[in-house]
């Protein structure tokens, strides 16, 4: 039987990598093909769900196809290099280093290897998958001589999606870790700009993990001092899925100022939860967003918060893109994954040499 298997440098339940590739696996499985993940650290809570990046050389054929996950620069990109079966790529884009190297050296550091492993992988693998059309294009220019997109698989049931219901005062919302590219510093001006022009009460809460961008998180405090919002800007670190689930439950506006996003899973979290969005059109996130959402080319903060006031006070703006983001979402479903999975395996010219099995989505 042939088989498809996964490899990348990290597999950990609470990131979009991890829960693509977990997906992905299922997809091959229900096609019929044997499928393993294989990573270089694997979380405690996963370590039943894969295995060491050192047992794959061993267990694949040359008939076999192995795809690498790319978004940072790893030793399994090495190994990736030296396996004899067929290969192909998924690219989750890499953040550019100069927004780390003042912030994380170590982290800047491998991030420019990634980008060094995307130069030597691109070429020589058969087909490279990007998540976005923008990461497709960062593939082809890096010499990948064929190129197809699949957004990455969505598990958002995991969140409880059900629709916003706010109490009290307008809050804002941004969930990603925090990091120089997300600029989450630019949502917490659009804020003290909010609070003083617009709505005194509004609050903004930005809930991620900031491993390696301690100074980065420290700094976003400093400024919250600075501005006089301090109490109204809340960073509750990492989060469960569930207390996720009731934040944005608990939100009025989702926003997004981030200059660098490969996807965006965060877009979809929040029209999971009929949540409006507003979001700066910058790298993949207006090609995400569609039509479903409000999207800016300034970072001026007074321009977004008259926005932001709009959609909170017009409840006709508002439910309009609540509309769009519901719809906007169906293009993001299992049946539209599977419609993709099956042409990946088209592209691959494996479409039929499964037999095709009922598998539970992990």
């Amino acid at each position: 039987m042939t088989a498809i298997h996964q490899l990348l440098p990290v597999l950990s339940p609470g990131d979009a990598i991890g829960q693509a590739v977990r997906r992905m696996r299922s997809a091959f499985l229900e096609a019929g093909f044997s499928s393993e993940i294989f990573a270089e650290e694997i979380d405690q809570r996963l370590v039943g769900e894969a295995r060491p990046a050192a047992a794959l050389e061993a267990s694949v054929g040359a008939g076999d196809l192995v795809l690498y996950h790319l978004s940072i620069g790893a030793r399994s990109a090495r190994l990736f290099a030296g396996l004899g079966c067929r290969r192909a790529m998924v690219y989750h884009n890499i953040t550019p280093s100069p927004y780390y190297r003042t912030t994380s050296p170590r982290v800047a550091y491998w991030l420019d290897q990634g980008r060094r492993d995307l130069a030597r992988l691109a070429p020589v693998v058969e087909l490279g998958i990007g998540d976005s059309a923008y990461n497709a294009a960062e593939l082809r220019a890096a010499g990948c001589p064929a190129t197809m997109v699949i957004p990455p698989p969505v598990d958002l049931a995991r969140l409880s999606p059900r629709p916003a219901h706010p109490a009290g005062p307008p809050r804002l919302i941004f969930v990603s870790r925090l990091a120089p590219n997300k600029r989450q510093e630019e949502l917490i001006r659009v804020l003290a700009a909010l609070r003083a022009c617009w709505q005194p009460e509004a609050t903004l809460v930005l809930p991620g993990g900031w491993n390696d961008t301690e100074t980065y998180a420290a700094g976003l405090r400093r400024l919250s001092r600075d501005l006089g919002v301090a109490g109204a800007v809340k960073l509750p670190g990492r989060r469960s899925d569930r207390e996720l689930g009731d934040l944005y439950a608990g939100a009025t506006v989702a926003v997004c100022a981030s200059e660098h996003e490969g996807f965006g899973m965060h877009v979809l979290e929040a029209w999971a939860f009929d949540l409006p969005l507003v979001a700066r059109a910058a790298a993949a996130v207006p090609e995400t967003v569609g039509d479903a959402g409000i999207l800016l080319d300034t970072d001026d903060p007074l321009v977004w918060a008259a926005v932001v006031d709009r959609v909170i006070r017009d409840a006709r703006l508002r439910n309009l893109l609540i509309e769009r983001g519901r719809r906007r979402l169906g293009d993001f479903s299992d049946a539209a994954l599977e419609v993709r999975m099956s042409e990946l395996l088209d592209r691959l010219d494996l479409s039929g040499q499964g037999a095709p099995r009922a598998v539970p989505r992990s």
